[in-house]
């Protein structure tokens, strides 16, 4: 076996992770891992002619976190390096974006850690993720039900930027590497909750998992080799292929054409998506397949225009043959328009669009299905309606039901994020909601076996 110095020589060469000159950000919170890579760094640091800093962040949860700091402090002066800290608070920030705890720490502590780069010109940031941290991120996404490219595990660079020269060590390389060099590190407590899933399958589903297979780490780490080996084949065909399915791309917007993308297997529909949406949000952070596999069901319905609401307020709209994925913006300015006749009527605030029509009874077929059209009573109606915004205290009688209901209470029950109701049209007459659009009719407002006259309204 290699010892870790050489290992992490071989690592970075095989990856190309560093050149001379490279200033290196490490990200140090004092536990083994990243004591190590410290360490190892700033031993090759005159043979490639590395610039380094230590980076230490607070993320405000732990009361041990003080003391962290001054060991990580005092380590970076023994060894001569630049010290940077900064304690956040994590709490906070995952109550703003509502997103779990440790996404939250994760967000915090690349911001910080890009931060530091950025003002230090470092043209690297190294991070201690090892092959054993490997092999439990491939069972979580396998328990997760990833794809290849999940299932390939940590990339070793990502995005030229980030750095893992401990990622092909074992944790028993760093271990002996950490007792010969009489190198001090600190324990993390949290590390054996239980209640987190990866101390869970780090503790107990992995040395459960041996019993059947005592090689089980080497060979889960060769199937992440294997996974992103072909991942890096498909990603270089997709990267040749995708300009051919883009219509128009825009700074916050994106539009693929349906029938090109519908002529390909669909192991490249799925991977075009993706990276439609990573143009779009400038990542994939909780995109699940799940949300993949909605978009594909949208493309191949016979539907002929739609809407999906994803997370970090992502908008898919289908639009016959085009699909536009296109962000929200984080505040929708209130609107309210007169409608003073059949027509077609934009909602610029919110990159809408209706279109009404009076007609005689509706016609039976899928149309009359599509959560985008309603048909509407228009014997009990006239112009003027109004199309406005939702306001709090608006009330409908859902159809069906023989009683109103706060539209709140209705958004709540749907799942309907807050930031997202206000980018759903209503249509009205006077102070009554008749189409809560896309999303619900009114009861009173329903085509009834006496209707003669029927107002047709499409949203786009």
């Amino acid at each position: 076996m290699f010892s870790l110095l050489q290992q992490v020589k071989k690592t970075i060469n095989k990856y190309e992770m560093l050149q001379p000159g490279d200033g290196v950000v490490i990200g140090v919170s004092g536990g083994p891992d990243s004591m190590a890579l410290l360490r190892v760094l700033w031993e090759l640091r005159l043979e490639l002619r590395l610039s380094l800093y230590v980076a230490h962040l607070n993320h405000g949860l732990r009361p041990e976190a003080e003391e962290e700091k001054k060991f990580v402090q005092k380590v970076a002066g023994v060894l001569s390096l630049p010290f940077f800290y900064q304690k956040a608070d994590v709490l906070a920030w995952q109550k703003e974006k509502n997103i779990p705890l440790q996404e939250a720490a994760r967000e915090v502590r690349y911001a910080f850690l890009n931060e530091v780069a950025q003002k230090q010109r470092a043209t690297k940031i190294a991070l201690g993720h090892t092959a054993d941290d490997q092999v439990e991120s491939i069972v979580m996404r396998f328990l997760r039900g990833s794809g290849s490219r999940g299932l390939a595990g940590i990339p070793p660079v990502r995005e030229g930027l980030y750095i893992r020269p401990l990622i092909e060590c074992w944790r028993e390389q760093i271990e002996d590497f950490l007792k010969k060099k009489k190198i001090s590190f600190l324990t993390d407590p949290s590390n054996r909750y239980l209640h987190y899933l990866r101390n869970r399958i780090r503790h107990e589903l992995i040395p459960l998992l041996q019993k059947y297979n005592p090689n089980l780490p080497h060979t889960l780490w060769q199937m992440g080799e294997i996974f992103r080996a072909e991942e890096e084949y498909w990603e270089n065909l997709l990267q040749e292929k995708f300009a051919s399915f883009v219509r128009q791309q825009k700074k916050d917007a994106l539009i693929l054409d349906i029938p090109s993308l519908l002529e390909q297997p669909l192991a490249m529909q799925w991977r075009v998506i993706r990276q439609a949406i990573r143009n779009t949000l400038g990542h994939l952070r909780r995109i699940g397949f799940i949300h993949v596999g909605e978009i594909t069901r949208l493309i191949q319905s016979p539907e002929p225009n739609k809407t999906l609401l994803l997370p970090h307020g992502l908008r898919v709209i289908k639009s016959y043959q085009t699909l536009t994925l296109a962000l929200q913006p984080e505040h929708v300015p209130s609107f309210n328009y007169q409608i003073k006749g059949p027509g077609y009527i934009e909602i610029p605030e919110i990159g809408r669009a209706l279109n009404l029509e009076i007609t005689s009874r509706p016609p039976l077929n899928k149309e009359t299905a599509s959560n985008n059209v309603a048909f509407l009573d228009f014997d009990h109606l006239d112009f003027p309606l109004f199309v406005r915004s939702f306001r709090p205290g608006d009330r409908l009688q859902p159809l069906g039901m023989d009683k109103e209901k706060k539209l709140k209470d209705l958004f709540i029950d749907l799942k309907i994020p807050v930031r997202q109701r206000r980018l759903i049209p209503l249509l009205f007459k006077n102070d009554q909601i008749l189409w809560v659009a896309g999303i619900r009719l009114d009861h009173r407002a329903r085509v009834k076996p006496e209707t003669k006259r029927v107002l047709r309204v499409e949203i786009f």
